[in-house]
């Protein structure tokens, strides 16, 4: 950074501030972005490689205040208030109180300052518009523009509370050249903590949240599927590519407008797709549905989720669950099993007892559909036996005299939600499929669960009877969006 004009601030007066390097929650989107170089020259002067989520660029992860409420960065020393890396922290640390961020649109790159600083709240106006022409030279510089360019994240969402200076353009036109150029990146297991967390911050707009919206819900189909992800205008777009083309899996994901994400990820299917009818973007929840309408995208239903409440199926009380209840007795009468935790070596097993499942589901007259979609299930079925720890999902098992009989993996969507992800039972043993539903609800329950997802139903009778037999108390709608 040498020759720059970065800080401004003078050392004197940060010492005596209790504003920077201090957050009050945990994953505070004040928290400082590194680069990859910056990760490294972090970790070489002693901060611990775990406080980086990905070494190819994050923010810091903060760590609780030793001294008060809140958390601090790990490179801050709170007795003597100084940085432990000063010499090599990174620019967005080096760039306050002066802040990059996008303009409420995500159309523009804004240069601002930040009000929270004691110092610019003290200084005339001529200081400050001195100080942020020279910053925004010094940044739309080539060198500096194509660096932030290839992290993105250096820019922050609006701020109401950081004062707009002046739209940087050049550093805008870089941005956007560098994202058209850009390739789609390969959805892999280490992706889950970046894909998750942009998933779960686009479901916390829901209460009661699509399945769709966790990472095992489409790694687990990656045979059938390549799932790829790139960023567009500060939001994280995840693609699905079939053999007839490109579609997207969710709404991009990320904070502010859909318009300009939303455009862009249009294109990209387009200039993939040609005129191809697969251009389109799943799940959609219903919450989004008036601005995507008001955007002039075409909306249509899909197959929604089937949603409970956990105590309804945990406990299956009443005459409207008699039959279930019956199945549940029988099956503990007759084999007096209990429900265990899946771990790897129940695999084989399992994986044996989809097989049988599937063959007793054709004996049984499955249509083509079905058929189909059994096939398909297996590797999904394979994949989250091998994965579930990587993944994020609990399993259980139920034995009859030493074998497993039925087995169950599942995950949650949110604190109070989860998701009956997977499910199989041996169709010959009577009631070990209503066991081991309600045993799995009863456990996800105790941990907190006020409702149970157990996805869709994929137009299947079959499917549809059984989950309408539960009794479901919300059905959430579920669209699919294209282009009018």
């Amino acid at each position: 950074m040498a020759g720059s004009p970065l800080q401004i601030v003078p050392s004197s007066t940060c010492l005596q501030c209790d504003v920077c390097c201090r957050f009050p929650e945990r994953e505070s989107f004040l928290r400082p972005y590194f680069t990859a170089e910056e990760i490294a020259a972090a970790i070489a002067v002693g901060v611990a490689p775990g406080h980086f989520p990905s070494h190819a660029g994050s923010q810091i992860r903060v760590v609780s205040n030793p001294q008060g409420d809140g958390y601090l960065c790990p490179a801050f020393d709170p007795v003597t208030a100084q940085c432990r890396i000063y010499d090599v922290r990174p620019l967005d640390c080096r760039l306050y109180p002066f802040a990059l961020m996008w303009d409420k649109d995500y159309s523009r790159v804004l240069l601002g300052w930040d009000t929270k600083c004691p110092f610019l709240q003290e200084q005339p106006s001529s200081v400050i518009d001195r100080a942020a022409n020279d910053i925004a030279l010094w940044l739309e510089a080539e060198e500096h523009a194509a660096r932030i360019a290839r992290n993105p994240k250096l820019i922050g969402r609006f701020q109401e509370d950081v004062v707009p200076i002046r739209p940087l353009t050049g550093l805008t036109d870089a941005i956007v050249r560098a994202q058209a150029d850009l390739p789609r990146q390969a959805l892999r297991l280490q992706d889950r903590d970046r894909v998750e967390a942009a998933l779960l911050a686009a479901a916390g707009l829901e209460a009661l949240p699509l399945a769709a919206y966790s990472f095992a819900y489409h790694y687990v189909w990656r045979h059938r599927l390549a799932y790829s992800w790139r960023e567009l205008h500060g939001h994280l777009c995840l693609f699905a590519e079939s053999p007839d083309g490109l579609f997207m899996v969710a709404l991009p994901l990320g904070p502010g407008p859909l318009a300009l994400p939303l455009e862009a990820a249009f294109r990209e299917m387009r200039r993939h797709n040609g005129d191809s009818s697969v251009t389109r973007v799943e799940n959609v929840p219903e919450a989004r549905v008036p601005e995507l309408r008001a955007l002039g995208y075409r909306l249509t239903c899909k197959d929604p989720d089937y949603v409970y409440a956990a105590a309804d199926v945990a406990d299956l009380a009443g005459d409207a669950y008699r039959a279930q209840r019956a199945a549940c007795n029988r099956f503990s009468r007759e084999q007096g099993s209990v429900l265990e935790p899946y771990g790897s070596p129940d695999k084989a097993e399992c994986l044996r007892l989809f097989d049988e499942w599937v063959a007793q589901k054709r004996a049984a007259g499955a249509d083509d559909w079905s058929q189909a979609l059994l096939e398909d299930a297996g590797g999904a079925h394979e994949t989250a036996l091998t994965y579930h720890d990587a993944l994020g999902l609990t399993g259980a098992v139920v034995r009859v005299q030493g074998r497993i009989r039925a087995y169950t993996l599942g995950l949650w969507l949110n604190p109070t939600v989860f998701c009956v992800m997977l499910e199989v039972a041996d169709r010959q043993v009577a009631g070990v499929g209503a066991f081991i539903f309600r045993e799995f609800c009863r456990q996800a329950r105790s941990k907190g669960a006020s409702w149970i997802n157990t996805m869709d139903d994929s137009s299947l009778p079959g499917l549809v009877r059984s989950k309408q037999w539960y009794r479901p108390a919300q059905l959430l709608p579920n669209y699919i969006v294209t282009e009018s």
